[in-house]
């Protein structure tokens, strides 16, 4: 969808009341409005201050960047961007930006020939065809051998950042964008298939900056008080990342804190402790990351955590889960936590990241549903203990048009009717770049298109929306939808020693098969660990289990957030990679 129009600053951040109508206007406008602000911190340990970025830093060194990469390719060119955690990424980004250059961010390498991320990046470079390659120099000397013995790498023009000379910023030229032009490829966490990149337009991402900043208003904004720092350990090449540790601070006019999520992932605490310290502060992330939170982090730690001055814990990326809210809940409320701050959120990147969310300081709204009644399709509202526990992701906002149809028929369902979630607004992408699809130029009876099928389903419920699951992951047995998150969440409690699970639909050519992958920490033996499984799940969902495959603890495929990968656990089993008990 093109759009005409840009968007304005927040009413209390400095840099103009103007419209602007590309990312590099906004950077631009902000660096001249506050130079010496410290936009961007970076904490290599979680702990300690390791690098920063003023906003005059990052426009200079942008700038800079941008003259030698307009040397290096025309307008138009994919650049790769592969970069450890660090803030050299925020210069390559903006500084593709400024050269007029598509910025195509991606994992990190680690060295290896045979990691998994390499044929990843493999895939992307396929798919989009960049001619540069940007990183840093540490980063090319540990990987040299990987890029030079990688085909696909060998022959683009490497470029380290943070080799180039600020002294270059001078001689920088607007690069002739608008707001239609391309910004970035956003390849998503690739759960299933090959890699697809959501061409994102810089009208797009500015839209959806705005709509972040109006979905999360809170009683603060009114006082004029600015919005506090953010808090993030997302990988910046992920679109909640790159969103809420690079972009987010230039519009909101605030502070971004930023580690490495593998340090989250080996010490929560971090985490939870920079929050703390922070006083007032803003932080999102996946589902995921609360169960983590609530196994991993003993009292002697959490004890000395002040939470009470998070404002708002935007959680999205993946489905949300009633019992996980209420537990990290539970756990935190005694250092701080308010249920308020608690803000579930539904996204995708062909929409930009945000779609809907909850709004800040009124905590989840969770609906239980007659199980029966929702796996035929309709929702049928049950008093506790019963039921289905649903979040919602909040109300639509009036900029954007959601309908929920008949992935059939698309006939527009009525509220408390499942069906698939439909998508049109300023926030939504062009389209795969390079690829025909149809999922962009979706149209629906009665209503004006083109909308973006988005492959989820959910309802429409008091004016809340509801997610319900991925329509491809769908598992149907005798006639009943059963969402694999769902099933995961209750196999999850079948034994202690039980830390994640992957449920899949294998089919046999006969009929659905349900398997179980099953992380197990500890020395049980397995037989106990498939009995409790089958045993909970069926008593839970009336759901045989057909198979369950018990395997180390941390070796389900996982993307670099965190989320489970369901293609790379179907071709793992495929493949008899986990053993089956």
């Amino acid at each position: 969808m093109h759009i005409n129009d840009g968007v304005r600053l927040p009413k209390n951040v400095a840099g103009g009341r103007r419209k602007f109508t590309t990312l590099v206007d906004l950077c631009r406008a902000r660096a001249s409005a506050e130079p010496d602000m410290r936009a961007y911190s970076f904490y290599a340990d979680g702990r300690t201050e390791w690098d920063a970025l003023t906003l005059a830093d990052l426009d200079r060194r942008a700038r800079a960047l941008a003259v030698l990469l307009s040397e290096l390719a025309p307008r138009g060119t994919r650049a790769l961007l592969c970069f450890e955690p660090g803030l050299d990424f925020h210069v390559a980004f903006l500084g593709c930006l400024y050269a007029g250059l598509i910025a195509v961010p991606v994992a990190p390498l680690d060295g290896t020939r045979t990691s998994v991320k390499v044929g990843r990046i493999e895939s992307i470079v396929a798919s989009c065809g960049p001619e540069l390659l940007l990183s840093t120099g540490m980063t090319f000397a540990k990987c040299l051998g990987v890029v030079e013995e990688t085909p696909a790498l060998a022959g683009l023009v490497r470029v380290s950042v943070d080799e180039t000379d600020p002294a270059f910023a001078h001689r920088w030229t607007p690069p002739g964008v608008g707001i239609n032009t391309p910004a970035y490829l956003q390849y998503s966490s690739g759960s299933t298939g090959e890699p697809k990149g959501v061409t994102l337009t810089h009208g797009n991402v500015l839209h959806n900056l705005a709509l972040i900043h109006e979905n999360l208003y809170r009683p603060a904004d009114e006082e004029r008080l600015p919005r506090p720092p953010s808090v993030s350990w997302l990988p910046s090449h992920y679109n909640m990342g790159l969103i809420g540790g690079v972009l987010d601070p230039l519009y909101a006019g605030r502070q971004a804190l930023l580690f490495p999520a593998g340090v989250f992932v080996r010490s929560p605490i971090s985490w939870l402790r920079l929050i703390s310290q922070l006083g007032r502060a803003d932080s999102c992330a996946p589902n995921f990351a609360l169960d983590l939170c609530v196994r991993r982090i003993p009292e002697a730690q959490m004890a000395k955590l002040d939470l009470s001055g998070w404002e708002m814990a935007l959680i999205g990326g993946e489905p949300v889960r009633a019992k996980s809210l209420e537990r990290f809940l539970e756990v935190f409320a005694p250092v701080g936590l308010r249920r308020g701050t608690l803000v579930p959120g539904y996204g995708l990147a062909e929409s930009t990241v945000m779609v809907t969310s909850a709004l800040v300081g009124e905590g989840p709204v969770i609906l239980r549903c007659d199980t029966d009644t929702l796996t035929r399709g309709r929702v049928r509202p049950v008093d506790p203990p019963g039921g289905r526990q649903l979040v919602s992701s909040g109300p639509v906002s009036p900029s954007i048009t959601l309908v929920v149809a008949d992935p059939t028929t698309s006939q527009e369902c009525a509220d408390g009717e499942v069906g698939e979630i439909f998508v049109q607004g300023p926030s939504v992408g062009t389209g795969y770049w390079n690829q025909p699809d149809e999922v962009f130029h979706a149209e629906l009876p009665g209503r004006r298109g083109p909308f973006l099928r988005t492959g989820d389903t959910g309802f429409r419920w008091d004016g809340e929306l509801f997610v319900t699951g991925r329509a491809k992951e769908v598992i149907i047995i005798a006639g009943a939808n059963h969402h694999p998150h769902d099933l995961e969440a209750t196999a999850e409690t079948a034994h202690p020693a039980v830390l994640a699970c992957c449920v899949l639909g294998v089919d046999d050519g006969q009929r659905e098969r349900v398997v179980v992958l099953a992380e197990v920490l500890g020395d049980v033996e397995p037989e106990e660990i498939v009995a409790a499984v089958r045993r909970t799940v069926h008593s839970g969902h009336g759901v045989r289990v057909d198979d369950v495959a018990v395997v180390a603890a941390g070796t389900l495929p996982r993307s670099s957030s965190g989320k489970l990968l369901r293609a790379g656990c179907r071709a793992a089993y495929t493949a008899g990679v986990c053993g089956t008990a």
